[in-house]
């Protein structure tokens, strides 16, 4: 199994000129390739940004977490990549509570055109939401897909994605979360969490009461991360990213491992 979490911001923009110690995440989007599995495409933040029509065409599946605009922000571009691939309709799984966020606010004509209501000359949609469930594992691209509710504002989900070898937790955008931990205690191919820290901690109190993690509540949630289990970091928002940084190396030192945009991780043992 490996892991790619796509690039959100582009050469010649001002945050690379100072060259900073972890590149500048404004939006979301992991890629996972497993065994015989994927690759599925996890939250579209940037997912419609990355190359060419053919390149975004070979993810044959893709799952959100919930429907934040960094999340999501790409998504329409992406669906219309796919479609001039004649790739009609194209699936996007997500939360019963996403979807309604996503009808009612990005595909409600408004936005963007509703894709859902849009069809082919054949009669195809042009899209499909499709809603999962919460405790019932559903098979996506080759992977077994397990959703669990997680402590953030609107409905959101934290995704364990299986290849039968291999398991990776994605803990999403959450706050301090039992039911993740949980999980990860009971998945025994599971070889990497991917968590965030949105906040320093001089902002506890935003981070609190918007769902997020800072170094010190971070901190507190890897006394729960099962042993040998790779905890990867994302989600570190750019205006505060040295100083996270800073404060993560005080409190955990090298307990966690920063993703960088664009490169693939090998998490396979």
């Amino acid at each position: 199994m490996r892991l790619r979490l796509l690039p959100s911001s582009f050469p010649g923009s001002s945050h690379e000129v100072s060259a900073p110690r972890v590149a500048a995440q404004p939006l979301t989007s992991f890629v996972v390739e497993g065994q015989g599995a994927g690759p599925l495409a996890v939250d579209a933040g940037s997912l419609g940004l990355v190359g060419e029509p053919a390149e975004m065409g070979r993810i044959a599946g893709l799952v959100l977490t919930h429907a934040h605009i960094d999340h999501v922000a790409s998504l329409p571009m992406w669906v219309e990549a796919l479609l001039s691939l004649d790739r009609a309709p194209v699936r996007v799984h997500a939360s019963a509570g996403a979807i309604e966020a996503l009808r009612a606010h990005l595909f409600s004509g408004s936005l963007f055109p509703d894709f859902e209501g849009l069809r082919e000359a054949d009669g195809r949609p042009l899209m499909e939401l499709v809603p999962f469930l919460e405790g019932s594992p559903f098979e996506l691209v080759g992977f077994q897909v397990s959703a669990f509710p997680v402590a953030h504002p609107v409905p959101t989900h934290g995704l364990l994605v299986d290849d039968g070898e291999d398991a990776l937790l994605f803990g999403a955008d959450s706050g301090p979360c039992e039911a993740l931990w949980q999980v990860a205690a009971s998945s025994p191919r599971l070889r990497a969490v991917v968590l965030e820290a949105s906040f320093p901690e001089r902002m506890q109190a935003i981070a609190d009461g918007s769902g997020h993690l800072t170094p010190a509540t971070l901190a507190a949630e890897l006394e729960r991360a099962p042993a040998g289990v790779r905890v990867l970091l994302a989600h570190l928002k750019p205006a505060y990213r040295e100083e996270i940084t800073d404060e993560l190396s005080r409190r955990v030192g090298d307990a966690v491992e920063f993703l960088e945009p664009g490169p693939w991780v090998e998490l396979a043992r």
